[in-house]
């Protein structure tokens, strides 16, 4: 396995515009990478019970709470697009699994990184995520079309490493679905929800292996959480099965051993990455810079 870094070096140069952009061309160096992973239906005490090895390191190794909040109702797509757009659900509008264009707009984290030049890319299984960025946003979108087993995440995870051998991403979106799936299938926290947890683990842990054998994971951010988490056989309530994620920095730029003390909403998540992108957040944006995770 990789080797964990117990300390991080704060390597990025903010050359920023007076707008906020990112300048970037042959006089930028942009050595920062971020991750963003999603583990979807992934509820925080289902890391410590399913043994995952890797989820479990992250959170002794960087900066995490599994007290984050999620937004109501707590189903993907409401919550996906709060994570990446940054606002609550009362703004985007999105309130079940049928995406609506939003009335007032609010730019996603990957259409504000590519707007600043990155190369984005998104991989995911769950095919209505297609709408977390507007069109043009993503270098890379890939989607198995299939959540409903592990080889569905497995799927994702090598087309992630295929893309990343092809090219430096510089914001990736990564999204794991089969632990929401067996959740519906044979309950939270049954047997083999928890072996799905694992499964994702394992997942992840193949693409940050890649991205260590490519010279770039000393320059990479990870932000691992959930959308959700749930009870029973469902989710979608105000009940803290259902509302409580699991929210994990770790890496380049990421205070290390720290457990944040601080409120952490899971609009928080694209103006904390946009920061470590050195990135301005946009105005339209509720959420906020979870600093106390954050190298100085």
């Amino acid at each position: 396995m990789f080797e964990v870094r117990t300390a991080c070096i704060l390597r990025y140069h903010n050359r920023s515009k007076p707008d906020g952009r990112l300048r970037c061309g042959e006089d930028q160096e942009l050595s920062r990478r971020i991750l963003l992973c999603s583990v979807d239906g992934m509820r925080p005490d289902a890391i410590e019970a399913a043994g995952a090895p890797l989820f479990s390191r992250l959170i002794q190794e960087g900066s995490a709470t599994l007290e984050a909040q999620t937004v109501m109702p707590s189903c993907t797509l409401p919550c996906h697009t709060s994570m990446l757009r940054g606002v609550d659900t009362a703004r985007h509008g999105i309130t079940s699994n049928q995406f609506q264009p939003l009335v007032r707009p609010v730019p996603s984290l990957l259409d504000l990184a590519r707007g600043a030049g990155l190369r984005t890319g998104a991989f995911y299984n769950w095919e209505p995520l297609r709408d977390l960025a507007d069109p043009g946003s993503v270098s890379v979108s890939y989607c198995w079309g299939d959540c409903h087993s592990h080889d569905a995440d497995q799927h994702v995870a090598d087309a992630a490493i295929d893309s990343f051998r092809r090219q430096d991403l510089q914001a990736t979106f990564l999204y794991f679905g089969w632990v929401d799936e067996a959740g519906h299938k044979y309950g939270w926290m049954s047997e083999p929800y928890l072996e799905a947890v694992r499964g994702a683990d394992a997942c992840l842990t193949r693409v940050l292996e890649e991205l260590e054998a490519l010279g770039r994971l000393d320059e990479l951010t990870l932000l691992l959480l959930s959308d959700h988490g749930g009870h029973a056989r469902t989710h979608g309530t105000d009940s803290p099965e259902d509302i409580t994620i699991p929210w994990i920095l770790w890496g380049d730029g990421i205070r290390p051993g720290v457990r944040i003390t601080e409120s952490v909403r899971i609009y928080d998540t694209c103006v904390t990455l946009s920061h470590l992108l050195g990135l301005a957040a946009r105005p339209e944006w509720d959420g906020q810079v979870i600093e106390s995770g954050l190298i100085a």
